[in-house]
């Protein structure tokens, strides 16, 4: 028993000996330092909503590894400019009705070449969100909050591309273009197609890159 326990024991030291390193799809050169950062960033711009013009705003921040790979937590407010006809659920199909839409979720990027004063990264919005379909009455009266005809929950996708601008070592302005894939609304004035939609925007990335 223990002429099998040693030769059992020398294999497992021999097979060690000549075992190569694991190659993985996803690796890190370990002869340099790993470069953790970390920024927040506000951000605003135009986007399509319902067919018209509408306003986004928002902000986000979160994790930078070696200026190539960020993740993090994402809040978003979509709002239609302009009202629009619609059914109120209540006898009327031509009530003035307002658009709003919510989310929360995390993103994940990818940097080309940050070291570059002139750059471009593609995040990826993965979130959850709510809509809300409010009627507007016509009434100003600051007690009076327009009434929510109906609202409903909804998964939204958007891949984005980023030109970003190096202006200081704490301060990266960018430009943003992307698309928002809204999935799972349940609405009698809307469909998915009508809440997603093109934007455009300016982002603010403030902190240690």
């Amino acid at each position: 028993m223990k002429k099998i326990s040693l030769i059992l024991f020398c294999s497992i030291l021999t097979t060690a000996c000549f075992s190569q390193e694991l190659n993985t799809i996803v690796s890190r050169d370990t002869s340099k330092a790993l470069i953790i950062g970390g920024y927040g960033e506000p951000f605003g711009g135009y986007t399509m909503l319902n067919d018209d013009d509408g306003l986004m705003l928002g902000i986000k921040g979160g994790m930078m590894f070696n200026r190539k790979f960020g993740f993090g937590p994402i809040a978003k407010v979509n709002i239609g400019l302009w009202e629009f006809q619609g059914n109120n659920l209540n006898l009327n199909d031509s009530a003035n009705l307002e658009l709003y839409m919510g989310s929360v979720g995390i993103f994940v990027e990818y940097v080309f070449k940050m070291e570059k004063k002139v750059h471009f990264s593609i995040p990826v919005n993965i979130m959850i969100g709510g809509i809300g379909i409010n009627e507007d009455s016509g009434f100003k009266d600051d007690d009076q909050k327009p009434e929510n005809v109906e609202s409903s929950g909804v998964f939204i996708i958007e891949p984005e591309i980023n030109v970003d601008f190096n202006m200081a070592k704490f301060f990266i302005p960018s430009l943003k273009v992307g698309y928002r894939a809204v999935f799972g609304s349940q609405l009698v004035n809307v469909e998915d197609s009508d809440l997603s939609g093109v934007y455009f925007g300016i982002g603010l990335k403030f902190g240690k890159f």
